[in-house]
């Protein structure tokens, strides 16, 4: 029912925008994040990742996605600028902060400069926080971080956040960015889903930006997908009811939300 429902929605939605004059041009929008969106491709062709329900949206001019698996936000001791490493597994490279760097480096020589960048990762800063010490360490109130920061020294979720919110608008002060908190999953409890969600949504929102509570706001479940997978395929991502799930609540938000409310704080 709720997939049906904003599925009317936007296509109402969508029709609306197309028939007006005066609609504003689409975004260009850039990806960040864990396997969550990386599943959906780099040409958000699969119907298991909710990048795809964005595509057929219709909402973007232009997707460009620098998610991987395997990806935290949360750098260690050992992480360093490296936009280049590729895996698929949690590394002390697989950052959120070398996908900010990657998409800086390419807007530096290309047109892919982003209206819109959505950061969707914490899952695996949940699962695998015994291989992020300092994870859930503090930051003080003033503490700043610019663009020349060195990652490794930088080893709280809180501060990583800090560190590529800092970066991307500096670099992007056009941009508006939108944090999507991890879904809930079979390998974690929700506590843990729900701790690094908040500590998410604390961090950005003291820069002033939005955050979407996935783990609060839908029927995705660790006590629902720990019995049986109904919106996942393997207890963790989602198959195409989940992503469809996921992709129309990301998508509403960008069509009812007015980005120049936000106040951003720097």
């Amino acid at each position: 029912m709720l997939t049906a429902v904003l599925a009317i929605l936007l296509g109402a939605m969508c029709a609306s925008a197309e028939g007006s004059s005066h609609a504003a041009a689409k975004p260009k929008v850039a990806l960040l994040g864990d396997s969550m969106t990386w599943i959906g491709g780099d040409s958000c062709q699969n119907d298991t990742g909710w990048s795809h329900v964005l595509r057929e949206s219709g909402l973007a001019s232009a997707i460009d996605v620098y998610a991987r698996s395997g990806a935290t936000w949360t750098n260690t001791r050992n992480t360093r600028r490296n936009p280049a490493h590729y895996t698929e597994l949690l590394h002390d490279d697989n950052v959120v902060y070398n996908q900010a760097v990657r998409l800086i480096e390419r807007a530096d020589t290309s047109d892919a400069v982003p209206d819109l960048i959505i950061l969707f990762a914490g899952a695996n800063d949940a699962w695998f926080a015994s291989r992020r010490p300092g994870i859930f360490d503090r930051e003080t109130d003033d503490a700043a971080y610019p663009s020349s920061t060195d990652p490794a020294c930088v080893t709280s979720l809180e501060g990583s956040l800090r560190l590529v919110t800092d970066m991307l608008h500096s670099r992007f002060p056009d941009a508006t960015l939108l944090f999507v908190a991890p879904l809930q999953m079979a390998k974690t409890d929700a506590e843990t889903i729900h701790l690094v969600a908040d500590i998410i949504e604390n961090t950005a929102s003291k820069k002033g930006w939005t955050t979407l509570r996935a783990d609060k706001d839908l029927p995705i479940t660790h006590e629902q997908e720990s019995k049986s997978h109904r919106y996942t395929y393997d207890g963790v991502h989602t198959n195409p009811d989940g992503a469809t799930i996921t992709g129309n609540y990301i998508t509403h938000h960008i069509l009812t939300s007015n980005p120049t409310h936000n106040q951003h704080h720097y």
